[in-house]
């Protein structure tokens, strides 16, 4: 794979942003909780200065527990952090507490509360959106002084929800965070190496006992077989990924071990560690 130039906003989506964000009064950033600093697009910090926020680490069911807990008390700060599992009744409650004790008081404030949801592709901000507007909400229309008539929805607790995603490119630092953001599926298909991604993955696995087991045990695969090319053709044996000529086919494998592995069938892991 060749060099990748460091992205972070088109100009396009940096101006619709700056947009967005003068129309609310919260936003709520996600971030993937297996995947803290590398789904985080540190340019959107500069962007939203002191504009009140909250950071959202989702799909906590996919990542290790213990390392989400390191994570809250390394990201705790200014603002708010909350670890969300958005198949978790109780954490859209934690969720909707949090926002209204973030409310403005004053009573010259006689508006709907505002809020946005921000991060990059694949960190679950629709889910998320979803979960807050649960079916009796009620689409408010084009909110007065607003140009071009950006659409709000209506929420329970009487907030208003801007219902477009703030959406971010992904920021490529280097080499290793296109193969992060491309085993979470936050690339583009063809824009990374998917080998070279499921190659890494895998890796990961086998750094530590108790996730090389969990790898060997979902394919059935010999616990002898610990180099990561033989484990990659080992599952493509065991899942039937064959060329027509009866060869593995090492890129459909690839394939099927980052959807499994997005899908949490290869059980949590967490990605990135803070420094402890």
């Amino acid at each position: 794979m060749g060099k990748r130039q460091i992205s972070g906003f088109s100009i396009k989506e940096e101006n619709r942003l700056r947009e967005n964000l003068a129309l609310v009064d919260l936003v709520i950033e996600v971030l993937d909780a297996r995947l803290p600093v590398t789904s985080r697009n540190p340019r959107l910090r500069k962007m939203l200065g002191s504009k009140r926020r909250i950071i959202v680490l989702n799909k906590t069911d996919l990542a290790e527990q213990e390392i989400t807990g390191y994570w809250l008390n390394f990201l705790a700060g200014e603002w708010p952090v909350l670890a969300f599992n958005a198949k978790r009744k109780a954490d859209i409650i934690r969720m909707e507490r949090l926002l209204e004790s973030l409310r403005p008081r004053s009573t010259r404030f006689k508006r709907p509360f505002r809020l946005m949801v921000v991060g990059i592709p694949n960190v679950g901000k629709s889910t998320i959106i979803n979960r807050l507007v649960q079916k009796s909400a009620a689409r408010t229309g084009n909110t007065p002084g607003i140009t071009r008539g950006p659409q709000w929805i209506k929420l329970r607790a009487g907030w208003d929800l801007l219902d477009t995603p703030g959406f971010l490119s992904p920021f490529l630092r280097n080499e290793q965070s296109i193969l992060l953001l491309g085993a979470i599926g936050s690339l583009a298909p063809g824009s990374f190496d998917v080998e070279r991604a499921a190659g890494w993955l895998v890796e990961q696995f086998l750094a530590r006992e108790k996730t090389t087991r969990i790898l060997l045990d979902l394919y059935s695969l010999e616990p002898e077989i610990k180099n990561c090319s033989e484990i990659i053709a080992g599952i493509g044996k065991a899942r039937g990924c064959f060329s027509k000529g009866g060869e593995v086919d090492i890129f459909k494998t690839s394939q099927l071990i980052l959807s499994d592995f997005r899908r949490g069938i290869l059980g949590p892991i967490t990605l990135e560690r803070p420094l402890q």
